[in-house]
């Protein structure tokens, strides 16, 4: 029956209850029931409300909602916000811009310093500006492609259907590769394809070998690309003149795969640059000029686009200074400057100057009785002159030094001056 006892759950109840009642009653008994009722009231409130406030309703709704709300949404609203904000400001700047060019157009009594064409100012540059040279000291012959949305040949090779020159791409392929790939393999597929030609290196040296065949050949192209192997040797074969322009720049692209000539790997680095590259001339200098487009080939809307990715991608790889966007004769609109770098220049001219001021000396040489400063230079030129004609060589800082000895000698001649003056006085 013990063992029953202890097992069971119902006779543990019964005992524990009449403890706590019998407790109760003895605490009564003892004390005056205004004292147990306070106690009970004040254990009540201290023990239950506050901590189930505390605990439950504060604690539950900072872990809830509030907390997933601010840590992910201001980070990326923030760069949206700064996006969008920079993405209307070029949208803005290009509006501006188209405007300025239809009014100008619209007064047709004013002369055109570019001949009187009136499309030329339509067409949209981006300048970017460089902390330092783009390239260095080594010239680049192979342009620098950028990422860009909206392409640039799709609009140009659609609107040069009212244009004098068509838009046409040239390939040129290696010798080896004479005749194993026909230009319409390559545009198959592409919505209103371009005209294409392919070459081999080997045509420039026979039937184009002539300076001004070469030159009329060139100039049916709006779109150069060549076999990464052989853009090495297109300099002696088609003239310093062709990289003056970016449209007969030749761009390298990949014409092999495994050792071999792949149609596919030509089609897919063609579609590439023509669907989503825009090639830019890097310089030696600190200016870099890229072309964007046409007023009339893309919207405003696709011109801010493809200007958006181009800067994004120049501040990744140099520390560019400022950025402007302009016509062929309108003034520049700037879209983008970084303090940070203009900082760094001011700081770099201030330890160059400092640098070059520690860096030359002053000596101090005596000449005729008086003593000169003379700067590194000067000090060398005093040592291989003739020494009695150093004072005609430096007259002009000896002339500069010699006012301050004069200033003491007068000084001190005013001074024994009034000596006597004040003794007669006191006489």
């Amino acid at each position: 029956m013990g063992k029953k006892s202890r097992s069971t759950p119902q006779k543990a109840a019964p005992v524990a209850t009449p403890t706590k009642e019998a407790s109760k009653e003895k605490t009564s008994a003892k004390s005056s029931p205004k004292t147990t009722t306070a106690k009970l009231s004040a254990k009540g409130s201290s023990k239950g409300s506050p901590k189930t406030s505390a605990k439950g309703s504060p604690k539950a709704s900072p872990k809830g909602s509030p907390k997933a709300s601010p840590k992910a949404s201001p980070k990326t609203s923030k760069t949206a916000s700064k996006e969008q904000n920079f993405k209307s400001r070029i949208v803005h700047a290009l509006d501006q811009l188209k405007k300025y060019e239809e009014r100008k157009n619209e007064g047709g009594d004013e002369i055109n310093l570019l001949g009187g064409d009136e499309e030329l100012g339509k067409y949209v540059q981006l300048i970017a500006v460089n902390n330092t040279s783009f390239t260095g000291t080594k010239k680049h012959f192979k342009p620098k492609l950028f990422d860009i949305k909206h392409s640039l040949f799709a609009a140009w090779k659609k609107a040069s259907v009212t244009m004098v020159k068509d838009f046409k791409i040239l390939l040129i392929l290696k010798d080896s590769d004479a005749g194993k790939v026909e230009a319409d393999q390559l545009v198959e597929g592409l919505k209103d394809a371009p005209a294409l030609e392919v070459i081999v290196a080997n045509e420039l040296k026979t039937s184009y070998k002539a300076y001004e065949a070469r030159r009329a050949f060139l100039a049916e192209f709006s779109l150069v690309l060549a076999d990464d192997s052989v853009i090495t040797t297109l300099p002696k074969l088609l003239g310093s003149k062709a990289y003056n322009k970016l449209e007969t720049t030749p761009i390298p692209i990949r014409t092999h795969s495994n050792g071999q000539l792949s149609l596919k790997t030509i089609k897919n680095k063609f579609e590439s640059i023509y669907q989503n590259k825009l090639p830019a001339i890097l310089p030696r200098g600190t200016t870099m000029n890229v072309h964007l487009g046409h007023f009339d080939w893309l919207s405003t809307e696709e011109l801010a686009d493809n200007a958006e990715s181009i800067i994004g991608q120049l501040k990744e790889k140099h520390s560019i200074r400022s950025v402007f966007v302009k016509c062929a004769d309108s003034p520049a609109i700037p879209l983008y400057y970084n303090q940070g770098v203009i900082d760094e220049i001011s700081k770099a001219k201030d330890q160059l100057e400092k640098e070059k001021s520690e860096s030359e000396p002053f000596k101090e040489i005596e000449i005729d009785g008086v003593k000169v400063n003379l700067s590194q230079f000067d000090s060398a030129l005093a040592e291989v002159a003739n020494p009695d004609e150093l004072k005609s060589i430096f007259r002009h800082k000896l002339k500069r030094s010699q006012p301050e000895e004069g200033e003491d000698q007068e000084k001190k001649e005013q001074g024994t001056s009034s000596e006597p003056k004040a003794k007669k006085t006191k006489a």
